[in-house]
Protein backbone atom coordinates (compact mmCIF):
# COMPACT_ATOMS: atom_id res chain seq x y z
CA UNK A 1 0.00 0.00 0.00
CA UNK A 2 3.20 2.33 1.10
CA UNK A 3 4.69 1.84 -2.46
CA UNK A 4 1.50 2.18 -4.22
CA UNK A 5 0.68 5.52 -3.08
CA UNK A 6 4.34 6.45 -2.93
CA UNK A 7 4.35 5.75 -7.09
CA UNK A 8 1.40 7.78 -7.64
CA UNK A 9 3.30 10.66 -5.43
CA UNK A 10 6.12 10.43 -7.96
CA UNK A 11 3.78 10.38 -10.78
CA UNK A 12 1.71 13.56 -9.85
CA UNK A 13 4.88 15.55 -9.17
CA UNK A 14 6.19 15.05 -12.50
CA UNK A 15 2.90 15.75 -14.03
CA UNK A 16 3.07 19.32 -11.59
CA UNK A 17 6.85 19.36 -12.40
CA UNK A 18 6.49 18.94 -16.24
CA UNK A 19 8.66 16.56 -18.19
CA UNK A 20 11.13 19.49 -18.79
CA UNK A 21 14.29 18.85 -20.80
CA UNK A 22 17.29 20.78 -19.29
CA UNK A 23 18.08 23.68 -20.70
CA UNK A 24 20.52 24.67 -23.06
CA UNK A 25 23.66 26.05 -21.02
CA UNK A 26 21.74 24.75 -17.88
CA UNK A 27 24.26 22.94 -15.84
CA UNK A 28 23.91 21.18 -12.59
CA UNK A 29 26.97 21.39 -10.41
CA UNK A 30 26.11 18.83 -7.38
CA UNK A 31 23.31 16.92 -6.02
CA UNK A 32 23.27 15.64 -3.10
CA UNK A 33 20.90 13.34 -0.97
CA UNK A 34 21.46 12.80 2.95
CA UNK A 35 20.96 9.14 4.14
CA UNK A 36 17.64 10.59 6.44
CA UNK A 37 16.15 11.46 3.22
CA UNK A 38 12.92 9.71 2.70
CA UNK A 39 10.75 9.49 -0.75
CA UNK A 40 7.56 8.40 0.43
CA UNK A 41 7.03 11.32 3.08
CA UNK A 42 6.74 13.96 0.65
CA UNK A 43 3.39 12.95 -0.35
CA UNK A 44 2.33 11.56 2.84
CA UNK A 45 2.99 14.07 4.88
CA UNK A 46 1.31 16.45 2.79
CA UNK A 47 -1.46 14.53 1.57
CA UNK A 48 -1.14 15.32 -1.60
CA UNK A 49 -0.06 18.92 -1.80
CA UNK A 50 2.57 20.70 -2.76
CA UNK A 51 5.49 22.10 -0.64
CA UNK A 52 5.78 25.32 1.30
CA UNK A 53 8.43 26.84 -1.16
CA UNK A 54 10.94 29.97 0.02
CA UNK A 55 12.20 32.07 -3.00
CA UNK A 56 14.89 34.17 -1.32
CA UNK A 57 17.49 36.36 -3.54
CA UNK A 58 16.82 38.01 -7.18
CA UNK A 59 19.18 37.54 -9.98
CA UNK A 60 17.21 40.05 -12.20
CA UNK A 61 16.88 43.90 -12.08
CA UNK A 62 12.66 43.20 -11.20
CA UNK A 63 10.25 43.76 -7.41
CA UNK A 64 11.01 40.37 -6.20
CA UNK A 65 7.70 39.17 -6.37
CA UNK A 66 8.11 38.66 -10.13
CA UNK A 67 10.89 36.30 -9.24
CA UNK A 68 8.65 34.34 -6.62
CA UNK A 69 5.91 34.10 -9.07
CA UNK A 70 7.83 32.94 -12.10
CA UNK A 71 8.99 29.93 -9.39
CA UNK A 72 5.49 29.53 -9.12
CA UNK A 73 4.09 29.21 -12.28
CA UNK A 74 7.15 26.45 -13.10
CA UNK A 75 6.91 24.54 -10.33
CA UNK A 76 3.24 24.40 -9.55
CA UNK A 77 1.54 25.73 -13.11
CA UNK A 78 1.17 29.12 -11.34
CA UNK A 79 -0.72 28.47 -7.72
CA UNK A 80 0.91 30.97 -5.69
CA UNK A 81 3.73 30.48 -3.17
CA UNK A 82 2.66 32.08 0.51
CA UNK A 83 6.06 32.73 1.70
CA UNK A 84 4.85 33.53 5.09
CA UNK A 85 3.70 29.83 5.43
CA UNK A 86 7.24 28.13 3.62
CA UNK A 87 9.17 29.84 6.74
CA UNK A 88 7.70 28.21 9.17
CA UNK A 89 6.61 24.57 7.85
CA UNK A 90 7.89 21.64 9.04
CA UNK A 91 8.85 20.95 5.66
CA UNK A 92 9.46 22.93 2.71
CA UNK A 93 11.44 23.62 -0.27
CA UNK A 94 14.06 26.35 0.07
CA UNK A 95 14.67 28.34 -3.63
CA UNK A 96 18.21 30.65 -2.70
CA UNK A 97 19.22 32.72 -5.58
CA UNK A 98 22.76 34.21 -5.63
CA UNK A 99 23.72 31.77 -2.72
CA UNK A 100 25.87 29.54 -4.15
CA UNK A 101 28.14 28.82 -1.59
CA UNK A 102 25.96 28.39 0.92
CA UNK A 103 24.91 24.94 1.19
CA UNK A 104 23.88 21.99 3.59
CA UNK A 105 22.63 22.26 7.18
CA UNK A 106 23.22 26.54 6.63
CA UNK A 107 19.94 26.99 4.82
CA UNK A 108 17.74 25.02 6.50
CA UNK A 109 18.81 25.87 9.67
CA UNK A 110 15.70 28.45 11.06
CA UNK A 111 17.81 30.16 13.38
CA UNK A 112 19.90 31.68 11.56
CA UNK A 113 18.11 32.81 8.52
CA UNK A 114 20.32 32.79 5.32
CA UNK A 115 21.70 36.32 3.89
CA UNK A 116 21.09 36.16 -0.02
CA UNK A 117 21.99 39.03 -2.22
CA UNK A 118 19.58 40.72 -4.66
CA UNK A 119 22.18 40.95 -6.54
CA UNK A 120 20.08 42.45 -9.81
CA UNK A 121 21.32 41.62 -13.95
CA UNK A 122 24.31 39.41 -13.48
CA UNK A 123 24.62 39.74 -17.14
CA UNK A 124 21.72 36.86 -17.63
CA UNK A 125 23.66 34.55 -15.25
CA UNK A 126 21.10 32.86 -12.42
CA UNK A 127 22.58 30.65 -9.87
CA UNK A 128 20.54 28.64 -7.68
CA UNK A 129 20.58 26.24 -4.83
CA UNK A 130 17.12 24.23 -3.93
CA UNK A 131 17.64 22.76 -1.38
CA UNK A 132 14.30 20.46 0.01
CA UNK A 133 14.55 20.67 4.11
CA UNK A 134 12.70 18.57 6.73
CA UNK A 135 12.79 20.52 10.05
CA UNK A 136 16.11 22.54 10.26
CA UNK A 137 17.85 19.38 8.06
CA UNK A 138 18.48 19.07 4.48
CA UNK A 139 17.19 16.42 2.74
CA UNK A 140 18.17 16.30 -0.33
CA UNK A 141 20.12 19.35 -2.49
CA UNK A 142 20.57 20.80 -5.97
CA UNK A 143 23.14 23.32 -7.60
CA UNK A 144 22.82 24.85 -10.70
CA UNK A 145 23.14 27.66 -12.48
CA UNK A 146 22.26 28.92 -16.26
CA UNK A 147 23.68 31.99 -18.71
CA UNK A 148 22.20 33.79 -21.12
CA UNK A 149 18.43 34.21 -19.27
CA UNK A 150 16.80 37.81 -19.81
CA UNK A 151 14.66 37.40 -16.80
CA UNK A 152 12.04 35.37 -14.96
CA UNK A 153 9.83 35.09 -17.41
CA UNK A 154 12.47 33.55 -19.96
CA UNK A 155 11.22 29.77 -20.85
CA UNK A 156 14.97 28.93 -19.95
CA UNK A 157 14.54 30.22 -16.76
CA UNK A 158 11.04 28.06 -16.30
CA UNK A 159 12.25 24.79 -17.87
CA UNK A 160 15.45 24.95 -15.43
CA UNK A 161 13.31 25.60 -12.08
CA UNK A 162 11.20 22.32 -13.51
CA UNK A 163 14.43 20.51 -14.43
CA UNK A 164 15.62 21.20 -10.25
CA UNK A 165 12.30 20.34 -8.86
CA UNK A 166 12.73 16.81 -10.15
CA UNK A 167 16.20 16.72 -9.35
CA UNK A 168 15.41 17.88 -5.87
CA UNK A 169 13.08 14.75 -5.35
CA UNK A 170 14.82 11.29 -6.31
CA UNK A 171 12.44 8.45 -6.50
CA UNK A 172 14.91 6.21 -4.65
CA UNK A 173 17.50 6.44 -1.85
CA UNK A 174 19.87 3.95 -1.98
CA UNK A 175 20.46 3.93 1.87
CA UNK A 176 17.25 2.73 2.49
CA UNK A 177 16.37 -1.27 2.50
CA UNK A 178 16.95 -3.55 -0.29
CA UNK A 179 13.60 -2.69 -2.00
CA UNK A 180 14.10 1.47 -1.92
CA UNK A 181 11.38 1.71 0.69
CA UNK A 182 11.65 2.57 4.84
CA UNK A 183 10.45 -0.56 6.79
Amino acid sequence: MNRKRYLLAAGALLLAAGAAIPPAGAQTRREQMWSSYDPTEVNGAQGGRRLPTLVAGNPFAVPQQEVVDAVARAMTGGQPMDQSVAVKAPMRVMMLFNATTVTGYRICDRSKPVAVADLGPRGGSVDLVATYCRGDSPQTQVVASLNGVSGPDDPRFADMIKQVTLSLFPFRNPDLNGDNFPD
